[in-house]
């Protein structure tokens, strides 16, 4: 329970460059076993006239959607002996061999493929390997011996915030400039294996400050792809504004594909099913982070027929959520670590720079929680917290005896952990409450529980 007690640049990650490098794998984690496979419609976009629906429209909406990838230009066909989908920036495989891991969809290499005859000009020519340690001090630039290239500050940013290595790939080229084909304006550039990043000063401090290129559009007329539109088919969901949110791009994707939306409602009712008419089985609350694993079709609700589904027989109209997209973390670490917000009062779980989960807190009344970088120091599944332990006695203000607290994990002396909380009402978390704790709810704490564990690292800040 506890007793007591801004961004202005990324930091590099820490740890060796080895160690880095493996962070900024693609994750492997499996779905979990109770995960059931996505619900997903047809998306009918009548912006470029083409479908989205399946493993296509989940990987498309879990991994960046419009701001990523664009607009669909083609229906899926087969080529190169698979499945293939084209975007406005980027063409989806997908590959039934990875059924079961992140990997059954993956975005072909146009970066590699737009730049396959200029390997002899400059930016594209590899750095040597003591690179890495003309840049092992500097937080805004990170050297990759991969391909021997590096990525710095706005670029670094927009590529760690968005995806990262599993999205974009890595960079195969230095910061340079170069004419966009398209509008014939000259940009500051950098090329990586999946994508084309272009710096846009005139839309500074917004979401489009980086563009990327449309790589999936001019490499699907090289091969001279028909994305003439088509009808819309029976029974499909023309695209609505909440799909198209650019937020989406940095929003919170879970390991099974799950994103996490924010709820816009001050109390949003989850129905047992996607009717207005259905069984109420819970409530949450404006701000409160839901879990979507699938989008399904139902009742309208403000002029849209969308729900999303929560799991578990649990749903609630799309009407009421938007992108989740959490506070910026001062810094960044490797391997499984929390970021807690005490403004937003968020925790968010990251694998690396990826978080992958999110949670709404309560913490300490009168800056009770302490800021800065800790690391769990030991766990207790199950145990009663007393006051008494701590210096406060029965019959003291701000006495406490509280029975079957799960999940804690504690960060520092004095009696400071991550803990589920069962006494305060799930509509009262968002706020200031605990004596200094970070309090969850015990779902959110078990999730937290098995995510983290002895020496993983909480990194706290307003």
């Amino acid at each position: 329970m506890g007793r007591t007690r801004r961004w202005s640049r990324l930091v590099g990650l820490v740890g060796t460059v080895s160690a880095f490098l493996l962070s900024l794998m693609p994750l492997p984690l499996q779905p979990p076993a109770q995960a059931a496979p996505w619900q997903t419609p047809t998306i009918y976009f009548p912006q470029t006239g083409h479908h989205l629906s399946g493993d296509f429209l989940q990987a498309w909406l879990s991994h960046g959607g419009l701001m990523i990838f664009g607009y669909p230009i083609s229906e899926p066909m087969t080529q190169d002996g698979m499945t293939v989908q084209y975007f406005e920036r980027a063409r989806f495989e997908y590959h039934p061999e990875n059924r079961g891991t992140p990997y059954v969809v993956l975005a072909t290499l146009l970066g590699n493929w737009a730049t396959a005859n200029r390997k002899n000009e400059d930016p594209f020519k590899p750095l040597p390997p003591q690179a890495a340690d003309w840049f092992k001090n500097d937080p805004d630039r990170t050297f990759f011996p991969a391909t021997g290239h590096t990525i710095a500050y706005g670029f670094r940013r927009y590529w760690l915030l968005h995806g990262g290595l599993y999205t974009f790939g890595y960079p195969i080229s230095e910061e340079f400039s170069e004419r966009n084909p398209d509008t014939g304006q000259v940009y500051t550039v950098q090329y990586f294996e999946r994508a084309r990043f272009e710096y846009h000063p005139e839309n500074r401090g917004t979401e489009y400050e980086v563009l990327l290129g449309r790589l999936g559009a001019q490499y699907a007329a090289s091969q001279g792809i028909n994305t003439a539109p088509v009808p819309q088919a029976s029974g499909s969901i023309t695209a609505y504004p909440g799909l198209l949110d650019p937020r989406w791009s940095r929003a919170v994707s879970n390991d099974d594909g799950t994103l996490f939306g924010a709820v816009v409602a001050d109390e949003l009712l989850i129905r047992s099913a996607p009717q207005t008419s259905a069984p109420v089985v819970g409530s949450t609350y404006k701000r409160y982070p839901v879990p979507i694993r699938g989008i399904v079709t139902g009742d309208s609700v403000n002029g849209l027929n969308v729900w999303y589904d929560l799991g578990g027989g649990r749903y609630v109209a799309a009407a009421w959520v938007e992108p989740l997209t959490p506070p910026e973390p001062p810094q960044f670490f490797d391997g499984h670590w929390v970021d807690v917000s005490l403004t937003a009062f968020y925790a968010i779980a990251y694998d690396g720079y990826r978080p992958v989960y999110a949670a709404i807190i309560t913490a300490g009344k009168d800056q009770a929680t302490p800021t800065g970088i800790f690391h769990i120091l030991y766990r207790v599944q199950n145990e009663t917290m007393d006051s008494a332990t701590i210096g406060i006695p029965p019959g003291s203000p701000g006495y406490y005896h509280l029975e079957n607290v799960l999940y804690t994990q504690y960060f520092k002396p004095g009696g400071y952990a991550i803990h589920g909380n069962y006494w305060t009402p799930p509509s009262q978390f968002g706020g200031f409450s605990s004596h200094g704790c970070v309090g969850l709810m015990n779902s959110d704490a078990e999730w937290f529980w098995n995510f983290l564990n002895i020496g993983s690292t909480v990194s706290i800040h307003y």
